[in-house]
């Protein structure tokens, strides 16, 4: 029973507490206003390739969840691709205000991911009253760090920016958690309509 105890103030200590969302928002934007977003790719951390994807997918599936129209990344690639706009792999204020026009949205959502960690393995001891080791165990756990910006397409500018740090069990646990924390900071009504 105490073991049992112990292990579950361990995993509450390395789980809990561990998001650190941090956002800025836009004060003079109309939040409200916005009904259809394009999601692009989120750059993928070097080590896992698949990262950004992962990351724009959970993103994806939040907003399409809080009510907004969510435009189909391989659209917004195809139609980017078209135009020739993602060729230099930055989004400057110009090629917004186009890839919004031509894409029909009111923002774009971009991002990378900062930090992941899969399903880390670590072994936690326990010892008696003497330090002798008499048992062992092995908690896992997995963390992201993400970093995303909303820009309006018809200034160009980033209205909302937002970080967040999260862990879990897994690494989908901890992906939702951040993209979660980021998506509830963002201003909207669409839920309401």
């Amino acid at each position: 029973m105490k073991r049992s105890l112990f292990l579950l103030a361990l995993a509450a200590m390395f789980l809990g507490g561990c998001s650190s969302a941090r956002f800025s928002i836009s004060k003079e934007y109309n939040f409200s206003g916005i009904k259809r977003i394009a999601v692009t790719g989120f750059s993928s951390h070097l080590d896992y390739r698949n990262s950004g994807e992962a990351v724009a997918d959970e993103f994806l599936t939040q907003l399409m969840g809080k009510g907004f129209k969510v435009i189909e990344r391989n659209k917004i690639n195809a139609i980017l691709g078209e135009q020739q706009l993602a060729s230099s792999g930055k989004l400057d204020p110009e090629t917004i205000k186009r890839a919004g026009k031509l894409l029909g949205v009111d923002v774009i959502l971009t991002g990378s991911v900062v930090k992941y960690v899969e399903d880390r393995k670590t072994l936690v001891y326990f010892t008696d009253k003497d330090g002798n080791t008499t048992s062992q165990s092995q908690l896992q756990q997995a963390e992201i760090s993400i970093s995303a910006r909303l820009f309006d397409v018809e200034s160009g500018e980033v209205v909302w920016s937002g970080s967040d740090r999260d862990s879990g069990f897994e690494i989908g646990d901890a992906i939702y958690s951040a993209v979660y924390s980021l998506v509830s900071s963002i201003k909207n009504d669409a839920s309401k309509k």
